[in-house]
């Protein structure tokens, strides 16, 4: 029987093949919820036929698309299968055993799992208590010998941000120190603020982003990472020939072609935001809106007792974080403020049967 590699042997994942979420509310994955308009959907599938399925993809159009939305050249760009395969990219290109990659603690979970499978020892930097980022601390640790460094801009599960000014001396620092930095912007849209323009002046730093979370395509799985063309190049040695399928690249073409959608799909999430902050806050809730599409309601002790009432009611949302400073939150994918109006009455009629029961 063949052995699994040593270092592997300890790393756990999560089984997702089992379960369905089918006929669910699904607030736990950050998705965007509802969706893109359904005449959108019908019109960008429409016409395919045996040809558009017979053949291989080409990614020379949606490059090009994808530059002018970003103000930036097709050759900064590397897609990808979701920006999880980004990811794998940059560590196949860059990283060996033993190579220190320094994260926060919490971030997107990907980060810390290639660390284990490549082997390469995990440094990581706490956010603070208040859900705010370690500047000082992640730009300290820059110069210990650091290989590869990640940011999540926004983060998740925090929702923080990282200031402009803090930024800038990051990758700085990052520079003079010869780290390749990664700044992962998943959540851009619901931020707008970017550094992505700055991969002419940064030659080590690699912008990430997804058409999963506010693009509404997380199904099409497509990413990509923005770069200087050498970087770009070196990601392009490791990445499969047509990882990114035909069916991916026609709606994400057509979704550029029409930013009015993403504009309308901001406008609805914000909306819905504001709606769940408002009515929750109103009922005296500890809530931290930040800035993702995703809120964190504090649950005072009954996290798992409210996840499991809200999934028996056919809701699900997000919780059981493993940092001290999270374990009382659960954290709610945001939608519309019509799906935003159900969940607040669900998991208010939910908090306080449940309190009256437990009296």
């Amino acid at each position: 029987m063949p052995q699994l590699k040593d270092h592997l042997n300890a790393l756990y994942r999560v089984n997702l093949d089992a379960r369905s979420r089918q006929g669910f509310m699904r607030l736990d994955m950050n998705e965007a919820v509802p969706g893109l308009p359904e005449q959108f959907v019908k019109d960008a599938l429409s016409g395919i036929g045996r040809e558009f399925l017979a053949t291989y993809p080409e990614y020379g159009s949606l490059l090009g698309k994808i530059a002018l939305h970003n103000g930036i050249e097709a050759d900064n760009i590397c897609l990808s299968n979701g920006s999880d395969a980004a990811i794998k990219y940059i560590f196949d290109a860059y990283i060996s055993p033993g190579d220190r990659v320094l994260l926060t603690n919490p971030t997107f979970a990907m980060y810390p799992v290639y660390c284990r499978i490549f082997n390469a020892p995990e440094v990581a930097i706490e956010y603070w208590d208040d859900l705010s980022f370690p500047a000082t601390e992640f730009k300290r640790k820059l110069s210990d010998g650091i290989k590869l460094a990640v940011l999540v801009n926004p983060n998740n599960p925090t929702g923080s941000v990282v200031g402009e000014e803090a930024l800038t001396r990051i990758m700085e620092e990052a520079e003079s120190n010869d780290v390749l930095l990664v700044v992962d912007e998943a959540y851009f849209y619901f931020y707008h603020r970017t550094v992505i323009s700055r991969i002419s002046r940064f030659k080590n730093l690699i912008v990430l982003r997804t058409f999963s979370k506010l693009c509404a395509i997380a199904a099409l799985r497509l990413g990509y990472a923005a770069a200087c063309p050498e970087i770009i190049t070196n990601l392009k040695r490791v990445k499969p020939t047509f990882d990114v399928n035909a069916l991916a690249v026609r709606v994400a073409e057509r979704l550029l072609d029409e930013p009015n959608i993403m504009n309308s799909l901001v406008g609805s999430m914000e909306d819905g935001k504001r709606h769940l902050l408002k009515r929750l806050t109103a009922e005296g809730f500890e809530c931290r809106g930040g800035h993702a599409n995703f809120v964190l309601i504090n649950c005072s002790g009954r996290v798992h007792e409210v996840m499991r009432a809200l999934e028996h009611k056919k809701i699900l949302v997000g919780g059981g974080f493993g940092q001290a400073f999270l374990k009382n939150y659960i954290r709610v994918t945001v939608g519309n403020k019509e799906m935003m109006e159900v969940f607040c009455r669900t998991f208010l009629d939910i908090w306080k049967s449940t309190r009256a029961e437990a009296s």
